[in-house]
């Protein structure tokens, strides 16, 4: 279970809530209003949701003050699948994210990554 580096940042400005797990991104896909950064051995490196207020049913105040997050991966042949949750003072979400992209593995792993905030 990783934790070092990992880091969440809320821009209350701009509404993004985004994660990162300490390495240097190679590449982001965009889908909708989430942004996944892709390392350079092809694993997930951070996540960002844009309009995250919206997007996870919550106050952006709530946001401000998240407790903890952490985010599971698993990688397949032919997808990556991801599951965030997200514990506001009060409340946990839980936002699932099937996304249908290749990113090359060729076995199944899980990877649980936690973010302190």
């Amino acid at each position: 279970m990783a934790k070092g580096n990992t880091e969440i940042k809320y821009d209350g400005s701009e509404d993004i809530l985004s994660f990162w797990k300490g390495e240097p991104s190679q590449a982001s896909i965009e889908i909708g209003d989430f942004i996944v950064d892709i390392g350079s051995r092809g694993y997930v490196v951070g996540f960002e949701i844009i309009n995250a207020s919206e997007n996870l049913d919550v106050n952006p105040e709530f946001l401000e003050n998240i407790e903890e997050a952490s985010m599971s991966v698993v990688y397949k042949p032919n997808y990556v699948y991801i599951t965030l949750k997200v514990k506001l003072k009060g409340q946990d979400k839980d936002v699932s994210i099937p996304l249908t992209v290749d990113l090359g593995h060729k076995k199944v792993e899980k990877e649980m990554i936690v973010f302190n905030g």
